[in-house]
Formats: structure tokens, C-alpha cells, sequence
């Protein structure tokens, strides 16, 4: 059967309006974005709102889900128990193919990811609910890696790179090469994945818009900037000790999270060897990086 009703939860956060973006350029696909009742975010006039409660009991995903070919969820990956619920919502209500939101920064199989980061494990749960979903149901899946969102973490710090300051840190000398894609060709992977049915099904993915390396990106942003940034050089073990110290072993908060994914999603997340990397599958011809920087910093 052909995917063409998508509907898409999360459209107003980071990842969600380049995944509708996408969806809205391309041909043949109906978008229904599910929003909650208090949420004031607007959306293009070709785009159908279905509202659901803040809480929405079982019943009212199942009836909002209902005719719908797949689900794409884009809100952030730690909201585990509602995306189990809408998943068990899509079977029950005939859904085809449900996107979960596993996309960046690390591989939730990866064992150092696994190990020192919650979230992943987190995420890993979900992929093992729809996988179990999928032995005995209509409803597919598929989970797509995206290594770090570039362009915000370039923004953001997520990269140890701090724009202003025109400062980074610096991970086990800077030559570790790691996958990363921007949020624009998120959103193309996430549409093809729907175009592309059948290549994908029950699948996890791994896409990049390049590998790079800090010192990479380093050089790139003293080029564009035509400024020498100051560097501090850290090895990465040390990092995840002195994290570990900092929380008191509390893995599970904002910012130990947050200090654990830049860390693994620099030396742990080269995907070019993976067997199930996609880019080709997918139609991606990767980016320029210093076209992708220029682009950041300018905005």
C-alpha cells in the first residue's frame, strides 16, 4: 500500500518543521499535523490540525490516528511512554509505517551510547515495542539516525563550539571523524523513507549530510570568521568522569544528558561503515561544509 496520508506529531519543535517542510514539497502526500489543544502554533493553510487533549486517553489517539497511512513523531526522544501509547494507537488503528523520534545525536544500539546515556536506552525501548508491534500487526517502522543536527548544534553549543566566544573544546585532539546531518535533509529522509516503502520497512537507518571532524570544523569556522578561535583540548574520558561528578552519578538530568550526547555523538558516531547506511538508499548527496557553516553562523 502506498503511503500517503502522514501525519506528524512535534511539527513546532526543533526537528518537526524541517520534517513538515519537507512533507509539504513533496507530491502526493496529505499532512495532518496533531496538536494539542492548548498549543497556539499555526500551520500552512494546506495542512489539516487535528487537536487532541493534552492528555488524550487511548481511544482518542486510536480515532485521531484512524485512516491515516503513517505516523511521524518529532517531539523529543525521552517522552517514552506517550510515544509507546500512540504506537500501540497506530496499530489499533491500522497505521502502516510509524517514524519514531530516534534521529540524533547518537546510535541508541551503540553500547557506549547505551552505557552512559539514559535517553538512549529510552529510545531503545521504543524501537523493541514496535518491533514487537510489528510481529503481530500491519503497523512497519523505521528509525533514522542522524548523528548531531549540525546546524543547531553548531548554534546551539551541542558541538562545543561557542560562536560568540569563538571558543571549542576540543575531544581527544580533534581528529575523531563523526557523522552529522542538518535538520533541512532530516526532513528529505524522513520524506523518502515514505516514498520509499518498502526499501525501508523495519529498518534502522543511518543517514549524514558529511563526517567531519572538530578540527574540521575548526578550521572551517577561523576561515569564514577570519578569526584565529581559542582552543582548549580535552580528552573525552575525563569529560564523561567529570560530568559523572558533577551530576553525583544522576545521569538522568537535563544537563548531564545534554553534556553526554555532545560528547558520544562526537567520538562514537561515524556511521560510514554502518550496513544499513542510507544515504545512497535514500537519494542524500551529503552537503558542503563550509556552504553549511556560512549558512549557520549567518542567520
Amino acid at each position: 500500500m502506498t503511503i500517503k496520508k502522514v501525519a506528524l506529531i512535534g511539527a513546532n519543535g526543533t526537528l518537526g518543521p524541517s520534517i513538515l517542510h519537507a512533507l509539504l514539497s513533496a507530491d502526493g502526500f496529505t499532512i495532518t499535523v496533531l496538536s494539542r489543544a492548548s498549543s497556539k502554533s499555526t500551520y500552512p493553510a494546506s495542512v489539516r490540525v487535528a487537536s487532541i487533549s493534552d492528555n488524550p486517553p487511548d481511544k482518542e489517539l486510536v480515532d485521531t490516528l484512524r485512516g491515516q497511512d503513517a505516523l511521524v513523531v518529532a517531539f523529543t526522544g525521552s517522552i517514552s511512554d506517550l510515544q509507546i501509547r500512540l504506537a500501540d494507537a497506530a496499530a489499533q488503528a491500522g497505521v502502516k509505517r510509524f517514524i519514531p523520534a530516534d534521529f540524533g545525536s547518537c546510535d541508541s544500539s551503540s553500547p557506549l551510547a547505551l552505557d552512559l546515556v539514559p535517553l538512549y536506552r529510552t529510545k531503545q525501548n521504543v524501537r523493541q515495542h514496535l518491533q514487537q508491534l510489528a510481529s503481530r500487526s500491519n503497523l512497519s517502522w523505521t528509525s533514522l539516525v542522524c548523528g548531531h543536527f549540525f546546524d543547531y548544534g553548531l548554534k546551539s553549543g551541542l558541538l562545543q563550539f561557542d560562536v560568540k566566544k569563538r571558543q571549542v573544546q576540543i575531544f581527544d585532539g580533534g581528529d575523531i571523524k563523526w557523522s552529522a546531518t542538518t535538520l533541512d535533509t532530516i526532513g528529505t529522509a524522513v520524506m523518502r523513507i515514505l516514498q520509499k516503502e518498502d526499501e525501508t520497512k523495519n529498518r534502522m537507518l543511518y543517514i549524514q549530510s558529511f563526517c567531519t571532524t572538530q578540527n574540521e570544523v575548526l578550521r572551517s569556522l577561523e576561515k569564514i570568521t577570519g578569526q584565529k578561535w581559542h582552543v582548549e583540548h580535552v580528552k573525552s574520558e575525563e569529560y564523561i568522569n567529570e560530568v559523572k561528578r558533577e551530576q553525583k552519578g544522576d545521569l538522568y538530568s537535563a544537563e548531564a544528558t545534554e553534556k553526554l550526547v555532545s560528547v558520544v555523538g562526537i567520538i562514537g558516531a561515524n556511521w560510514e561503515g554502518k550496513d544499513d547506511f542510507a544515504n545512497t538508499l535514500l537519494g542524500l548527496d551529503g552537503e558542503d561544509l563550509d556552504q553549511v557553516i556560512r549558512k549557520t553562523i549567518d542567520q
